[in-house]
C-alpha cells in the first residue's frame, strides 16, 4: 500500500501541476494542440467516469511519443455502478479520450433554456443527473463532465460555455471547497471567461 492508497487526495495532485491558470494556450485550433499541452505540464491528472474512457486513457499513455505521469482518481465504487458502463463502439477505430463528456440531453436541443450549466468531475455526476431527471429540470440545467482536468481542457470547456450564453456558471463536487478541483478549476475558468471571452460571468 503506497502513502496516497487509503487517502488519495485529488487536490495534493492539482496543487503540484506546473501548468499555470493565466497560461489558455489558446492556439486550440493547432491539430497538435493536445499533445503540445501534454509536453507543456508535469503530469495528468484524470477522474474518469466510463470503462472507455479509462481504456482510451491506458491507450494514449502508450501511444505517447513521450513520457507523463498519469493519476487516476476514479473510485472503486464505479466498478459497480450501473450507469458506468460503455459499449465496445466506444472502443472501436475512430475513437478516443474525451477530455470531457459535454451534455447531450434537452437542454443541448435549446441552449438558450438552460438557465444552470454545471461542471463536475466523477462519479458525482451520475448523482446530479439521477437528482435533476427525478426534479424534471433536464431542459433547464446542462451537465458537463471534465474526465480530464490537468492539463485543463481549456477549447472544449470554452465551446460549452459559448453554447449556453445565458446560463449560470457553477462548479459541483462532493469534497469541501479547500479540497478537490475546485481552486484549480475556479481560476482557470473565471480567467478563460474574463480575458478570453470578454463574459461577465464568473463559476462559483
Amino acid at each position: 500500500m503506497g502513502p496516497e492508497h487509503t487517502s488519495g487526495q485529488l487536490e495534493r495532485f492539482l496543487q503540484l501541476s506546473s501548468d499555470s491558470p493565466d497560461d489558455f494556450q489558446s492556439e486550440a485550433a493547432q491539430p497538435s494542440y493536445i499533445v503540445d499541452q501534454l509536453k507543456r505540464t508535469n503530469w495528468q491528472v484524470m477522474n474518469l467516469t466510463t470503462p472507455a474512457n479509462f481504456f482510451h486513457a491506458m491507450r494514449r499513455q502508450i501511444a505517447l511519443p513521450f513520457r507523463r505521469p498519469l493519476i487516476i482518481m476514479t473510485p472503486k465504487s464505479l466498478l459497480k455502478h450501473a450507469e458506468a458502463r460503455s459499449t465496445f463502439d466506444d472502443m472501436v477505430v475512430g475513437t478516443e479520450l474525451k477530455r470531457i463528456y459535454p451534455e447531450t440531453g434537452p437542454a443541448n436541443a435549446d441552449p438558450s433554456a438552460v438557465t444552470r450549466l454545471v461542471f463536475c468531475s466523477g462519479k458525482v455526476f451520475y448523482e446530479l443527473r439521477k437528482e435533476r431527471d427525478a426534479k424534471q429540470l433536464s431542459g433547464k440545467i446542462a451537465l458537463v463532465r471534465v474526465e480530464q482536468i490537468c492539463p485543463f481542457p481549456y477549447d472544449l470547456v470554452r465551446e460549452e460555455l459559448a453554447k449556453f450564453p445565458a446560463a449560470e456558471v457553477v462548479w459541483v463536487q462532493e469534497e469541501h471547497q479547500n479540497r478537490g478541483a475546485w481552486q484549480y478549476v475556479q481560476p482557470r475558468v473565471n480567467n478563460l471567461l474574463r480575458l478570453h471571452m470578454a463574459d461577465p460571468r464568473q463559476i462559483r
